[in-house]
């Protein structure tokens, strides 16, 4: 069996049952038991394995370890590979977590470092930034997204103790379609009645402020003042939601909706068919959000893609072909960018405003796009 995978690799989710999960997703991947509340899918991460073919069975951590220049890319390894002491080889890990989430309930207060404090104080590679890209919003649905107004990190510890901290938070109505990016320090949380597309780092760090004193077996989940309190970010937000930007290209509508050093997120409307590429720079991963389709490599090989199904695309693959076999065929695709020759450059030329390039980073001088820009 060849060590290089030489076509995209489709994965089985990983369904996992939260305190404030829903039914969604357990419908949608056909889950027999009807009363499980499963709040997360996870997509596509080291954990999750391979379905099909020739590597059946085998987690992306084994299929990066074997090839990590074949399946990230120059950009991918960048991100997903650190040196191990001793002068051994490289430690390689699939650098994003790709994730549907069912908040049929609201979830914790919660925020997470970013990838300085991760390695100083928790040991781990990564921090976490993350992007929702919401999928379906009952009315009335919000989401939690920084504070009211500034603080310092004394005021913050005292709000919490005297249990005003839900006074102190911005909340924000959300609609289907909205985008919301928490950079490392955003105080967060998702409301009830969402289904939710995330990408993120590859970490599990979270650290809870405030879980809305519910009990999971009896107790209430553990929560981490002391940590959200020294990584919290307590600047207001000016705005809450990134505007995508919207193109249209030779058979499909493309709407970048995120952009930062770690990753780069697009909603693809596939419209017949769109042809693709990587470069070796970096993998794609693409998950079918709406309809169905297939990717076409290689020879006219074909690999059939539908709703909640998910694909990393190895990034010395090359060319490849999406072609939708309903309309619409909607799909999310990530990637690790170069900022400057994937996004700004490109988006600029197309006569996208620098302005709208920015946003796409996030609010401010969260942005790393704005700081790319400004030197520019």
């Amino acid at each position: 069996m060849s060590e290089e995978p030489d076509q995209p690799l489709k994965f089985r989710p990983d369904l996992r049952d939260k305190i404030w999960g829903g039914r969604r997703l357990g419908r949608m991947y056909r889950v027999g038991d009807s009363q499980r509340r499963i709040g997360e899918a996870w997509l596509i991460e080291d954990s999750v394995v391979v379905s099909g073919g020739a590597l059946d069975g085998l987690p992306l951590s084994e299929i990066v370890r074997r090839d990590p220049a074949g399946v990230l890319g120059t950009l991918g390894q960048a991100a997903g590979c650190e040196a191990s002491p001793n002068g051994a080889a490289a430690i390689c890990r699939f650098p994003l977590l790709i994730k549907l989430l069912d908040a049929a309930d609201a979830l914790s207060v919660q925020v997470h470092p970013d990838d300085a404090y991760a390695r100083a104080r928790e040991g781990q590679p990564f921090g976490k930034c993350e992007v929702w890209y919401v999928l379906e919003a009952e009315p009335g649905a919000q989401i939690i997204h920084g504070f009211k107004r500034r603080m310092s990190r004394d005021t913050l510890r005292q709000v919490i103790a005297e249990g005003r901290l839900a006074d102190a938070l911005e909340t924000v109505p959300v609609k289907p379609g909205d985008v919301v990016l928490n950079t490392p320090g955003t105080v967060h949380a998702l409301g009830a009645g969402m289904l939710v597309y995330e990408l993120q780092q590859f970490s599990d760090l979270t650290y809870r402020l405030y879980d809305w004193g519910r009990l999971e077996n009896g107790r209430p989940r553990a929560l981490h003042i002391d940590q959200s309190i020294e990584v919290a970010d307590l600047t207001p937000f000016e705005r809450h939601t990134i505007e995508p930007v919207v193109l249209s290209d030779a058979g499909v509508k493309r709407a970048c909706i995120a952009a930062t050093r770690h990753f780069a997120g697009e909603i693809l409307t596939i419209v017949s068919a769109s042809a693709q590429q990587t470069t070796g720079a970096s993998f794609h991963t693409l998950t079918a959000l709406r309809g169905e389709g297939s990717v076409v490599h290689g020879a006219g090989r074909l690999m059939p893609l539908v709703a909640g199904e998910s694909l990393v695309i190895p990034a010395s693959l090359g060319a490849y072909q999406i072609v939708a076999a309903s309309r619409p065929f909607v799909i999310a695709r990530a990637y690790v960018p170069d900022l400057m020759e994937d996004i700004a450059r490109p988006l600029l030329a197309r006569g996208v405003s620098a302005e709208a390039i920015a946003q796409l980073g996030g609010d401010g001088d969260r942005s790393d796009l704005r700081r790319l820009l400004a030197t520019t």
